[in-house]
C-alpha cells in the first residue's frame, strides 16, 4: 500500500470514530443513548484518541495536525488546573476506574454503580437495552434513597438484584449483606415509588 493511500485511510478511519464518538455523546447528552455496555463507550473514546496521536504523527508537517496536538494538551493542562476535578471525572469516566458494579439484569435491563466525580459520591444507573444501544432510564443518588438507615448508601452496595417488572415499574435489591434495600421505580419517569428495607 502507497504511503499516499495508508494516509488516506488513516484520516478516513479517524473521520469515522470522531463522527462516531460526537454522535455518541450528543446522543447521551440529550437523550440518554450510548452503544451497548459500559465498556464500547470507553473502548471508543480511546480508540479515537489513540488515533488522534496516528494522525499527528503522519501529518506533522501540517498545521492542522499541530493544531490537533495543541489542542488536546491545552484540554488537559486546563483540566488539571481547577483542582484537578474535570481531570479526575475524565479519568474516571474513560476508563473502568469509576465503575464499581456492572449487573446484568436480565436480558432486557442492566444495572451499574458508577462514580465520576471526586466531589460527589456514586449514584445507581439502570439502563434499558435496544440492540447495539440501551437508555439509561434511572439515575438515583444516595440522597433520593436515604430513609431511617443513612449507612446503607449507594457506594456499599455489594450486589443489585433483579426483582420483579410489572407494565410501569421495576423493581430492585441493593445488596449490603445486612439491611438491604428494595427499591420500586417507575419505568416512563425513572422517580423512584417506594424504597423498603428488608
Amino acid at each position: 500500500m502507497s504511503p499516499n493511500k495508508k494516509s488516506t485511510l488513516v484520516l478516513r478511519v479517524y473521520l469515522i470514530l470522531s463522527l462516531l464518538l460526537a454522535l455518541d455523546c450528543l446522543l447521551y447528552y440529550f437523550k440518554f443513548i450510548s452503544l451497548t455496555g459500559y465498556y464500547s463507550d470507553v473502548v471508543l473514546y480511546w480508540l479515537w484518541f489513540v488515533t488522534s496521536f496516528v494522525v499527528i504523527v503522519m501529518f506533522w508537517k501540517k498545521l492542522m495536525a499541530k493544531l490537533l496536538l495543541t489542542g488536546i494538551i491545552l484540554t488537559i493542562v486546563l483540566s488539571i488546573l481547577p483542582m484537578m476535578i474535570p481531570f479526575y471525572a475524565w479519568i474516571l469516566s474513560t476508563t473502568s476506574l469509576g465503575l464499581l458494579i456492572d449487573k446484568n439484569l436480565n436480558e432486557n435491563y442492566r444495572a451499574q454503580i458508577v462514580g465520576y466525580s471526586v466531589m460527589a459520591p456514586p449514584w445507581l444507573e439502570v439502563i434499558e437495552k435496544h440492540g447495539l444501544l440501551e437508555k439509561r432510564i434511572l439515575k438515583s443518588t444516595d440522597y433520593q434513597l436515604m430513609n431511617d438507615d443513612t449507612n446503607a448508601k449507594i457506594r456499599f452496595a455489594k450486589d443489585i438484584i433483579f426483582r420483579n417488572e410489572t407494565d410501569s415499574t421495576l423493581t430492585l435489591t441493593l445488596f449490603y449483606g445486612g439491611p438491604n434495600k428494595t427499591i420500586t421505580l417507575d419505568k416512563t419517569t425513572g422517580n423512584i415509588i417506594a424504597i423498603k428495607p428488608n
